[in-house]
């Protein structure tokens, strides 16, 4: 936890300162569409295995998934918010855990709602903490009478129908990999960085805020056409962060680590975000990022999957 939170300071100090042929892939069921226009991506994962880290960063572990599953294909924008907004999310007890309630209080919409930099309909939402995103995955499943994933505890059951955060292991694997037989990439287009195809502050790009989402689409798309898996922001995840070395090669099957989403807890972000400024946190293996579930800054976002 201590380091944990020691890398965080460090961000948000740095951000105040500104030979084998691949097996032929199994043909796509068709792909469901939410409620609210969230656009999904299959991710045809069942039974295969990767390494969790390139040889860099992570743990270099091998994981196992069990279930194919679907990816929303950009991270949720202000607009598929705005529903859960004027939905009544805010009010409604129903959709948070018992800790995202307390915390909650008065708050009715997410940080950055009314800052002009970041509130385009089409930008992806920022400003909003894990409870906030738990709870919207919670009301979403509702509104397609699909079973919410989420307890009052905030432990995912990855096997409901209903939206939820991707674990970290569906994380990396969508960004790395994405079906069986493909090789694993640094990043998610390849393996050469190219400040061209992410939202970022590595030079020349220097972004000064988010960007609609796609909008590096589709050169920097994974090949399955999952959008903006690098930089935009940082995207919540379903864990708890657990460092390298104490990862157990026992869990390596459909891994879900989950302790409790108390403030005292840190939550897994990936992917990278437009502020920062340094390649290798855009990369699919970087994961040694995290924060309280009750945090939120304008490099906070996520995107959903479900069963």
């Amino acid at each position: 936890m201590k380091s944990t939170m020691s890398g965080l300071c460090l961000f948000l100090l740095s951000f105040a300162c500104f030979g084998q042929a691949a097996s032929p892939a199994p043909a796509a069921p068709a792909v469901p569409q939410g409620a609210d226009g969230i656009d999904l991506v299959a991710i045809h994962a069942a039974g295969d295995t990767f390494t969790m880290g390139d040889g860099t960063f992570g743990p270099g572990l091998k994981e196992t998934l069990k279930s194919d599953f679907y990816m929303s294909k950009f991270p949720v924008t202000n607009a598929q918010f705005g529903a859960f907004v004027s939905g009544g999310g805010y009010q409604a007890q129903d959709w948070w855990t018992d800790h995202g309630w307390e915390w909650k209080a008065r708050k009715s919409q997410p940080a950055n709602w009314n800052d002009r930099s970041f509130n385009a309909p089409q930008q992806p939402v920022v400003g909003v903490s894990w409870y906030e995103a738990v709870a919207f995955c919670n009301w979403l499943s509702a509104q397609e009478g699909l079973v919410p994933a989420y307890d009052k505890s905030g432990r995912a059951d990855p096997s409901a129908t209903g939206y939820r955060l991707p674990t970290e292991v569906e994380w990396e694997y969508a960004a790395a990999k994405g079906e069986p037989g493909a090789s694993q990439r640094v990043y998610p287009w390849g393996d050469t960085w190219d400040a061209s195809l992410a939202v970022s502050s590595v030079r020349p790009a220097r972004a000064s805020r988010t960007a609609v989402v796609g909008s590096r689409s589709p050169q920097g798309d994974t090949p399955q056409g999952l959008a903006d898996m690098a930089g935009n922001v940082w995207e919540w995840c379903s864990d708890n962060y657990e460092g390298n070395e104490t990862m157990s090669s026992a869990d390596a099957s459909d891994r879900y680590y989950f302790k409790g989403d108390s403030m005292g807890q840190a939550f897994v972000l990936r992917g990278g975000a437009w502020v920062i400024d340094w390649p290798n946190a855009m990369r699919t293996s970087f994961r040694k990022f995290s924060s309280p579930p009750g945090y939120r800054y304008n490099v906070f976002g996520f995107r959903v999957v479900r069963r």
